[in-house]
């Protein structure tokens, strides 16, 4: 039987979140240029009339 190592199964989860989070970004890269800023439909304030 293998032995139960409760530091390498957390070594394990680290590893396993560090590519998961790589490979979403490599997935869902940032768009090149920044999105366009509109004040009027970005406010919080509602100014209905």
């Amino acid at each position: 039987m293998h032995d139960h190592n409760a530091a390498l199964d957390q070594v394990i989860r680290e590893t396993a979140a560090i590519f998961g989070v790589a490979l979403v970004r490599l997935l869902f890269p940032r768009p090149a240029y920044p999105q366009a800023d509109f004040p009027e439909t970005e406010s919080p304030h509602v100014t209905a009339g």
